[in-house]
């Protein structure tokens, strides 16, 4: 194996030791960029509430967000350093390798540079060809000072790609460090607004808190408008199950649908959770609440055709919307842009959401069925 060889194997490998390492990072920073998104849009949402100068439920639920999302972008930095960790300790193993075998060339070039010019003090080259007493011993004298001669070039060649590759894992070094004293930093400044949430979350607790009462009738309330929802969604279920069903490609859409609004977030998720402050409580979502950050428009996620507009009280009015075999539902709407027939295509504007001094102020519920089947509408919508 040629030198010049060796050292492309030794660089691929570094190259590839860090690029692995890279792409974990790489998408570590993906995650990253979607959580701090969610935590700036919980943001603006926390500024419109303290602005309002107004504790209510929907406030203390975005708070939540903000604070599980805090969690997770400490973790993914944490992540981070770890694996940066593992990468500067590759860089630095062989920095401290190619110093060593740069100096041990160097010295041998060193030698090799002085016994060239002793040799040249004593003899002259072409003399020391022609002194041979034979053709075989001439051929061989010149092959021999050809060897010693291509021997000299390629370390001094050798020197070359060491010190190259010296040079650039030098500088791939510092990046890393300057990459993971970022993510420190990072660390340290969540955890201080992380504190600080927690705090303001305490203290919000405690003054809706002394509201139980109201908070349990409002829960009730909400109960019976998600009952009444159910009912109609079954109620159409039934019914289309009678007329034919148009093909759609609904299905392929897992993960790839665009959200019902802008910006928003997510302040109630699909299934069975506690609720916000009422203890030992249990809320059974059949979707997710989207609590708008942006404009107030709701739209439709995949083309389809309108089946219902219907007005359920505590969620003012629903727009069903059949894909398929799939429904979608927008509920919590003030005014509906869409009428029953209507045929959307992704993005129509469904209509507006319902925007007043209740608790359900600017927020979407959002469901997705499968016939009679519900399904969790996070797992469809795009990350």
């Amino acid at each position: 194996m040629t030198d010049k060889l060796q050292f492309s194997i030794i660089f691929c490998f570094l190259l590839l030791c860090v690029d692995l390492s890279s792409q974990s990072v790489d998408d570590l920073e993906k995650q990253k960029k979607e959580v701090s998104s969610r935590i700036a849009n919980a943001n603006k949402l926390l500024i419109q509430y303290s602005k309002q100068r107004s504790i209510n439920l929907n406030s203390i639920q975005v708070l939540n967000v903000q604070i599980g999302d805090r969690k997770k972008l400490i973790l993914l930095s944490r992540k981070e350093i770890g694996l940066l960790q593992s990468e500067i300790k590759i860089l630095n193993g062989r920095i401290v390798s190619s110093t060593n075998e740069l100096a041990l060339l160097k010295d041998q070039y060193a030698r090799l540079i002085r016994d060239t010019y002793k040799n040249k003090c004593r003899f002259n080259e072409l003399s020391f060809f022609f002194g041979a007493r034979s053709f075989n011993k001439a051929y061989r004298r010149y092959v021999m000072l050809k060897d010693y001669n291509s021997f000299r070039h390629n370390q001094g060649i050798l020197i070359d790609n060491k010190s190259r590759l010296l040079n650039e894992s030098s500088v791939l070094l510092k990046s890393k460090l300057k990459i993971q004293n970022n993510a420190l930093e990072r660390v340290e400044s969540e955890t201080r607004k992380l504190e600080a949430d927690k705090g303001s979350l305490k203290l919000n607790l405690q003054k809706l808190g002394r509201k139980q009462d109201d908070l349990t009738k409002e829960l009730r309330r909400q109960k019976k408008a998600l009952k009444k929802l159910e009912n109609a969604i079954v109620k159409m279920i039934q019914e289309l199950a009678e007329t034919k069903v148009e093909p759609s490609d609904f299905h392929l859409s897992k993960g790839k649908l665009p959200w019902p609004v802008s910006k928003g977030v997510v302040i109630s998720r699909f299934g069975e959770h506690g609720h916000a402050v009422l203890k030992h409580v249990k809320v059974n979502n059949n979707g997710i609440d989207i609590q708008s950050s942006a404009s107030n428009d709701a739209k439709a996620v995949f083309s389809g055709v309108v089946s219902r507009v219907v007005s359920i009280p505590g969620y003012n009015k629903a727009v069903l919307v059949r894909h398929g075999k799939f429904l979608t539902v927008y509920a919590n709407l003030d005014v509906v842009h869409v009428n029953k027939g209507q045929s959307v295509t992704n993005k129509t504007v469904i209509g507006t959401i319902y925007s007043g001094d209740s608790n359900n102020s600017g927020v979407l519920h959002f469901e997705i069925w499968q016939e009679s089947v519900k399904l969790n509408p996070e797992i469809w919508l795009l990350k």
